[in-house]
């Protein structure tokens, strides 16, 4: 009787399983509902907003409290001249949000294989990652592919969300970094940041 009982627990936690993957895109992933004007992160209350980036073309929701990275800093946190275009960071610039529209051509419609590409690569260049997820979600009707892992640095482990769409017919890549510390709190709105973007013509 007991093992009839586990069977039919099982069954029916596959069944909301797929059933939360179809209504999501993604599975096992909570994500924080960036919508609200406030948000309580760890015994703190965080306003929201939505902010329009790169000339009024992007517009996603992000705490108010969030500024643009200044130069100097950026240069620390990315030291490579390929920098992202755009950097948001809270604070003490330990969770950030980065821009970077490419020149690399990507159409709506190519988002998997965009997708898949984009994680080979990632997967070369930190061989020692450990991986959650991978996609592409309807996102305010685009197409928007994602992928999320963890990265040793120099002392710390990071927390990255890498989200992707097609801008002007190029790649707008998206990345939400954070410390492995502050992941519990921030990885649910990292994906909730993702579902809020909106791609303006």
């Amino acid at each position: 009787m007991d093992e009839k009982i586990i069977e039919l627990m099982n069954e029916k936690q596959e069944e909301l399983a797929r059933i939360f993957k179809e209504n999501n895109g993604y599975e096992g992933t909570v994500r924080q509902d960036v919508q609200t004007d406030f948000i309580e992160i760890n015994d703190e209350i965080i306003p929201f907003e939505e902010k329009s980036v790169l000339k009024d073309k992007v517009k996603l929701r992000l705490p108010e409290t969030f500024i643009v990275m200044p130069p100097e800093i950026a240069s620390l946190k990315y030291p490579s001249e390929r920098r992202p275009n755009l950097i948001y960071t809270n604070e003490s610039a330990s969770i950030n949000i980065a821009f970077n529209h490419t020149q690399s051509p990507l159409h709506d419609t190519n988002m998997e294989a965009f997708k898949k590409s984009m994680v080979q690569v990632i997967k070369k260049t930190q061989p020692l990652a450990r991986w959650f997820e991978e996609g592409v979600r309807n996102v305010n009707g685009r197409n928007i592919g994602f992928c999320d892992f963890l990265a040793p640095a120099l002392d710390v482990n990071i927390y990255n969300l890498l989200f992707f769409a097609e801008l002007e017919g190029r790649a707008l890549l998206c990345t939400f970094n954070c410390t492995e510390e502050e992941m519990k709190d921030w990885k649910p709105v990292a994906m909730g940041i993702m579902d809020s973007v909106k791609i303006v013509r």
